[in-house]
């Protein structure tokens, strides 16, 4: 599943490139924070890259990994219990700048499969280790690149939704199994780096 979702989405950067007589590459670099919108939810730290194709100046298609993890140590009666989760959405990207000029305010969305895992240790050794959990998701996007010639500085805030499985399973599947009703939410603010930007 994971290889096909890849495959896919970049055989459709690659099918846009090709496609547009102004195709410009770019590598964005993020780090950010988040937080879920569970009540006393912790603040968790994340990075990722996106590979863009700038079809046109102002509109911009690509790819997205993301990782974020989140991980907590307790004592018991002198011994350490710690236990990690990660969650990596890897997507479909789609941005739109309103403007050319050294400011571009922006808006875009994400839409993909987001995998996640949990780990518990006793000691350092491994007690409990789930299997990679799949699920589809969507983030939509809105932020300002302040650009210095080919150069751009990003700020962005990001709201995910990531969506349940109709039969509760551990893998999505297909899009039959999406169901839009039980969703987790959690939202963020991203700082990056581009290379490579569109509209000069």
């Amino acid at each position: 599943m994971k290889k096909k979702v890849i495959l896919s989405l970049a055989v459709a950067m690659v099918i846009a490139a090709t496609s547009a007589s102004f195709a410009q590459f770019s590598l964005g670099l993020q780090g950010g924070i988040a937080k879920s919108n569970v009540e006393d939810s912790k603040t968790v730290a994340g990075g990722g890259v996106n590979l863009r194709v700038f079809a046109s100046p102002r509109v911009a298609i690509g790819v997205a990994g993301k990782i974020y993890a989140d991980g907590s140590d307790y004592r018991i009666a002198g011994q350490t219990l710690s236990s990690t989760g990660t969650l990596m959405p890897v997507t479909g990207t789609l941005d739109y700048f309103f403007t050319e000029g050294v400011i571009r305010p922006y808006i875009g969305g994400d839409a993909g499969v987001y995998f996640s895992k949990y780990k518990a240790k006793w000691n350092g050794e491994t007690v409990l280790e789930s299997s990679t959990r799949n699920n589809f998701g969507a983030a939509p996007r809105a932020g300002l690149v302040f650009a210095f010639g080919n150069l751009g500085i990003q700020v962005e805030g990001i709201y995910h939704f990531v969506f349940g499985n109709k039969n509760h399973s551990s893998e999505t599947g297909s899009a039959n199994n999406i169901d839009f009703e039980s969703t987790s939410n959690f939202g963020g603010v991203n700082v990056g780096i581009i290379f490579g930007l569109g509209g000069k």
